[in-house]
This record gives structure tokens, sequence and C-alpha cells, in this order.
């Protein structure tokens, strides 16, 4: 029988996310810029092993377990399948890159039963928030109608006509002349076992591998005929989730070298502001193909951001960004809200964040600044709300809808988020109302230790981290507003 301080922590807990789940957007969210269209597949023993079975030499490189190589540029079957499967037998997400139309045909020959939908962080994230029934617009260098065919009608995209700038639906907005960029998405569900010749892997979690091409002109900043209309755009916009930076590099495409590039992305968040000093402006961590960059292109943007989002994996690659090996270590050693926690504190503090999130399976741990405007207690409401959209879109697969929510505010939340609460509770000393609040106050800031929603054999994995943090944030300021 449960402990009545357990009893009391499941309660408690059930009410705020029920109270949650009825909630609603009720912000401008701008979405920009990398948008693109996925080619989703479920990866099985079936499936893997139709390809083994043409061809056993696939696994002539073993599992891949070194999965610091995120970013890795990927250019055969082979590193593919040692790669896809090393991932799956960790259950961890990963990204990679390729150039190879050689590996991209082999996919497509060997994966036929793929699906296409919409991709990209600023693509997921502006569907998502319209589907809730806000107001969202997108912005993309590269938007060819098959794109843009794929956005909800009600997206909004802006663009320069006449030399004065519009804000009108995305499908009036896409160019027939402009390239379409395509990732792979690889979606794996908890317990699956794959038996390839004398290699088994039995996955321990639902989770996703992607593989993105990246066309020449998918350039993850705005053209220089939208510069001089940034400030009036600011004024159409409330929130700007800023998705792409991990795109820069020494040399890119437009011929600015890195420092350009990154100054014109600090102007760019800088003009968005001349029309409204108060957006706030959230960038989604994705890790960079140049790593050598990425310390000082995350330290730079964050001082121009009010929110950082990145997961559980990803965090140790930002740890060694910026050499917190000992942080570092302890994650490794055992991964727990306590250790996600000490990894987040430090990078929380080097960018001079108002907000980090950090979002696992089954709880997410969140540090927001003291002189942060909005409290804590309306951050974790906001925590609990996107765990019901995130609920809803495994459960359900596409984008969540508004309507449902309150289905997801009836969902048990997760014994993981549970376990994590007693745990950080018992090694930080805290006092018994944590277990019920989730809110532990520090000198400078607030730790939040949030609860979420586990759904087993999920739907769809593809963009969860974009929909836990861009629907939390949003729902954060469209609370912080209203209080």
């Amino acid at each position: 029988m449960e402990q009545p301080q357990v009893q009391k922590m499941r309660a408690a807990w059930a009410e705020k996310v029920r109270k949650a789940a009825s909630q609603k957007i009720n912000c401008r969210v701008f979405a920009a810029f990398n948008t693109n269209v996925d080619v989703v597949v479920h990866v099985n023993n079936e499936n893997l092993n139709r390809i083994y079975q043409k061809d056993p030499g696939i696994l002539s490189l073993g599992l891949e377990e070194d999965f610091s190589r995120q970013a890795d540029l990927i250019e055969s079957p082979e590193e593919f399948i040692s790669i896809l499967l090393g991932a799956m037998k960790y259950g961890k997400s990963l990204y990679m890159l390729t150039t190879s139309e050689k590996l991209l045909s082999w996919l497509s020959q060997s994966f036929t039963e793929a699906r296409e939908i919409l991709g990209g962080q600023a693509g997921i994230i502006a569907n998502q928030i319209s589907n809730l029934g806000a107001e969202a617009v997108v912005y993309s260098r590269l938007l060819s109608p098959q794109q843009a065919a794929l956005f909800k009608d009600e997206v909004l995209a802006p663009a320069v006509r006449d030399n004065q700038l519009v804000v009108e639906p995305v499908k009036q907005v896409a160019n027939p002349n402009d390239e379409c960029k395509v990732n792979w998405i690889f979606e794996y569900a908890k317990d699956v076992t794959v038996t390839l010749g004398d290699t088994t892997v039995t996955t321990p979690r639902a989770n996703r591998v992607i593989l993105a091409t990246r066309p020449k002109n998918a350039i993850m900043s705005f053209a220089d005929e939208m510069m001089d209309h940034l400030p009036e755009l600011g004024k159409h916009i409330d929130l700007a989730f800023m998705a792409g930076y991990h795109y820069i590099s020494e040399n890119n495409p437009d011929g600015r070298s890195y420092r350009e590039f990154l100054d014109k992305a600090l102007k760019e968040l800088e003009l968005l502001r001349q029309g409204n000093p108060k957006v706030a402006v959230h960038y989604e961590y994705v890790p960079m193909k140049e790593r050598n960059l990425e310390a000082e292109t995350l330290a730079e943007i964050g001082n121009a951001i009010d929110s950082f989002g990145i997961n559980e994996n990803e965090i140790k690659l930002v740890l060694d960004d910026f050499d917190f090996q000992e942080e570092r270590k302890e994650l490794e050693k055992s991964e727990r809200a306590y250790t996600l926690y000490r990894a987040a504190l430090p990078i929380f503090r080097k960018m001079n964040l108002k907000r980090l999130h950090v979002h696992n399976l089954g709880y997410y741990v969140v540090i927001v600044s003291k002189d942060y405007h909005i409290s804590p207690e309306i951050c974790r409401e906001a925590c609990l709300y996107a765990s019901s959209v995130n609920a809803l879109k495994a459960k359900y697969g596409g984008f969540a809808e508004g309507e449902r929510l309150p289905e997801a505010g009836q969902i048990e939340l997760s014994e993981i988020g549970f376990k994590q609460l007693l745990g950080i509770k018992e090694e930080m000393d805290l006092p018994d109302e944590f277990l019920e609040t989730g809110i532990y106050e520090g000198d400078d800031h607030y730790l939040l230790v949030v609860p979420a929603h586990v759904i087993q054999n999920p739907v769809s994995t593809v963009g969860m981290g974009d929909t836990i943090s861009s629907t939390s944030f949003a729902l954060e300021y469209s609370l912080g507003e209203k209080s």
C-alpha cells in the first residue's frame, strides 16, 4: 500500500494536469527558419530484415555506440545501418546529415512504405500552434508548393510585395521555383526486437533517428529584402521560435563568413524587437555540424534570446562545448533529475538565459531566473499543458487538437516522473511540499521538476521536443499576460 505522502503527491498533480489541459494559447506565434518534408519510416524487424536478406554485408561495420557523433555526415548505407541499430540498442535520439544522392536513392528503394509529413522545427511548431487555435506565422527561405501544401490553411507567412510587408496564408506565399528540403525520420517503438544474422537489438524506449539533407538555398536567415521590414513583422507577433542556427558554418551558402552570418542573425532578432520590444524568443537546440563553432554560437545567441530547449542526450554536447566536464561525467554515470539539473545550471548561467527547458522521457527539468516575468507556478502549469499536447500527439499522431486536450488531462502522469520527484527531494533534502509543487527556490533561479505523460507505443515521436518547448512557452506567455 502506498504511503499517504505519495498518494497526496499523485492527487495534487492529477488536479494540476486537469486544470492545465483546459487552458488555451491566445498569443501570436512566429516560427523560423527550418521547414522541410519529413519522410517517416517505422523501423521494425521486418523492414530491416528485408534489407539484410538482400545484402548481409550491410552489417560490416558493427553497432555504433558513440553518440557524440550527432550531426556527423553519413554517406553510406553501412554507416547508416550501424548508427541506426546502435541508437535503437540504447534508445537514443540522433541527428545526422547526408549529402549523398546515392544514399538517398538507396533509402527510397529500401523503405518503400515511407510516408511524407510536415517536418522541420519551424514547420512543426507553426502547424501545432495553429491546431491549438492560436495564430501562427512561419518563415522559410525555401517554400515550395510541395512544402506549403503540408501546412494548415490558417498558417500565415510574411512576404514583401511592392516594397511592403504582407502577412498572408502560407499557400499564397509559396514559390514554385524553390527547392524542397527532405529529411528522413526513422522511428522505433519500445521493446522492438530486431535480429539480423548474429546481431540482436531490443529497444529500451521509443525514439527516432533523423537523417537530414541540406539544399544549398536552405539558408537559415531572412532574405535581404526582408531586413528593412523586420520591425514591422515584430508588430505582428508576440513570440518567436528560432530554429536553424545549427546550420551556421565557416563558409555559408550565401557567401557570408561565420562571423558575418552570426552578426546578421543577432541583428535580425534586434530588428524584430524594434517593432515590439516585448517579443519573447526561444531557441530549440539541434547539434551543429561544425562543432568547433557551437560554443561561441550558443554563448552569443544566448545573450539575444529568453528561452532555450534541449533534451537529455543533447545536453551532453553542450556540456562538452563549454567544458563542463564534471557535470558531463556525473550525467553520464547516472541520468536523473538531479544530474540534469546540475548539468543545466551552468549552461543556464553561461548562456545568460531567462529560461532553460530540458525535456526527458516522463519528466521535465526547467530552470527560470528570478527576474523572469513569468512565475514558476505558471511555468509549471505550462509544462503540464505541453505534456498534455504531447500525449495526444503520441497517442494519435499528427498534430494535437485543442478540443481534445481535456482527454489528456485525464491520463495519469508517468511513474518515471513521480520517481524523479521523490528521488530529487531526498537527494537535495527538500521539504515534503516539494512533492506537490515541484518547485525549488535557488539563490538566483527556480528549479522545476515536472512529471509528464508517457504514452506506451506512441504513434509518432517526431517533433516531440519542439512541441513540448513551443506549447509550454506559448502558454506561459498567454497566462503571464493574463495575470
